[in-house]
């Protein structure tokens, strides 16, 4: 049996490697857009704050070698012709298939594509783009850096890239940062505490309407209320879509079964995956890491085994990169708040018939981890979620589970 992935990303190497432990023997083909390992997306931030490139491959920069795999890098695939079970990529090659796996992922967004013809616009979502923004700051010694777009990714890049030591000026359409990963008051108060801890200049209620060049190099930005700012280096980071054409002819992803079979020999996984909620049975494309590596083994033990049902996904969004100032949600932002806020940490969550809808933790993760299971479990919570939000000692979690009271405390 012949098996072979469409992208060459975390969920397709995790399903590789999952089948050579389970024992398959036969040939696995990976293609993939570019040159590189697997890597891990989570990571290339740190590549371009100053971490070793080595630190991307989080499976080892000699993977293909290890499972025994043929790879066919730098040569996207076009199309997927599932009567007669073969791919075709752009460079002209037809590769046919008994099993397929389609793991392409996302790419980046853009509102006006022919920026990235000049030079010092890039993306931030490949590990080609944080070479080649690595490159070209340390060759044009660059300070200053515009980044457009401040939602997850935005402020990923404009962290990491201050981390290297870069002026930051940070560009978002909405009324707070992160305006996907939190609510209105939640992220209000994140945005207030990364700008006072980092000095990025942040503008909200503001786009880049237009960018300055002279002779095809970046040398600033026009902003939507007509005022510029000069800069040699523009990242663009506005949002994601899921690279699902060469499947289904739209970009809106790739519906799966439980067994997160598109076909019957076709299996999707990752970022272009649409699966159903875990909690709320909504579905969407959820692209986290552990929602990416369970399709992948879901889809790897069906394979094998015949056997193997993916439970759901959950939107579970972690900011932490090159700060001391976490920001961590999941789930719906609607039902009864409950909140408790002190100093630098500020928690919320959000009840429907007692149990997490959703929540949202800033600032602190000690107890985040707990939260996540309370709302994955969908326990009821109604009685106590107070006094566990407002532990003085951020152990009201622990306190609650081992069912000790603090009589030294008000909250219990």
């Amino acid at each position: 049996m012949k098996v072979v992935t469409v992208g060459t990303g975390m969920a397709a190497a995790e399903f590789v490697q999952r089948l050579r432990l389970e024992g398959l023997k036969g040939p696995i083909t990976m293609i993939g857009d570019e040159e590189f390992p697997p890597y891990s997306p989570c990571v290339i931030p740190f590549f371009l704050a100053g971490e070793p490139l080595e630190t991307v491959y989080w499976k080892g920069r000699d993977f293909y070698e290890r499972y025994g795999v043929n790879p066919l890098l730098g040569d996207p695939v076009t199309e997927i012709d599932i009567e007669r079970r073969q791919v075709r990529t752009s460079g002209g090659r037809i590769e046919g298939y008994d099993r397929l796996l389609y793991a392409t992922g996302s790419r980046s967004w853009y509102p006006k594509p022919q920026w990235l013809e000049t030079r010092g616009v890039f993306g931030f979502k490949t590990l080609t783009d944080m070479v080649a923004i690595d490159r070209y700051v340390r060759e044009n010694r660059i300070t200053r850096a515009v980044v457009f777009g401040g939602g997850f990714i935005g402020v990923d890049a404009a962290l990491a890239l201050r981390h290297r030591g870069l002026e930051i000026t940070l560009v978002h359409r909405n009324t707070r940062l992160l305006s996907q990963m939190t609510d209105e008051e939640g992220g209000r108060f994140a945005t207030a505490k990364l700008k006072e801890k980092t000095g990025i200049d942040i503008r909200l209620k503001s786009t880049v309407d237009a960018i300055i060049a002279d002779h095809g190099q970046l040398t600033g930005v026009r902003f939507s209320d007509d005022s510029s700012m000069e800069t040699a280096l523009l990242i663009v980071s506005i949002g994601v879509s899921p690279n699902s054409e060469p499947m289904t002819g739209e970009d809106r992803g790739v519906a799966v079964s439980a067994q997160m079979l598109a076909d019957p020999s076709i299996y999707c996984a990752g970022d272009v995956a649409v699966t159903p909620h875990l909690v709320d049975g909504r579905d969407g494309i959820y692209a986290t890491y552990p929602n990416a590596m369970l399709q992948a083994r879901t889809a790897a033990r069906h394979l094998m085994h015949g056997d193997g049902v993916y439970p759901g996904s959950i939107n579970t969004n972690v900011l932490k990169k090159h700060i001391d100032f976490p920001i961590v949600s999941a789930g719906s932002f609607s039902g009864e708040a409950v909140t408790w806020e002190q100093g630098d940490i500020w928690r919320r969550v959000y009840l429907k018939d007692g149990k997490i809808n959703g929540y949202l933790i800033i600032g602190d993760t000690r107890m985040s981890g707990y939260v996540y299971q309370l709302y994955r479990s969908q326990k009821r919570v109604d009685r106590s979620i107070k006094a566990i939000l407002a532990s003085p000692r951020h152990d009201g979690y622990y306190r609650e589970m081992l069912g000790v009271r603090d009589c030294g405390s008000s909250v219990f």
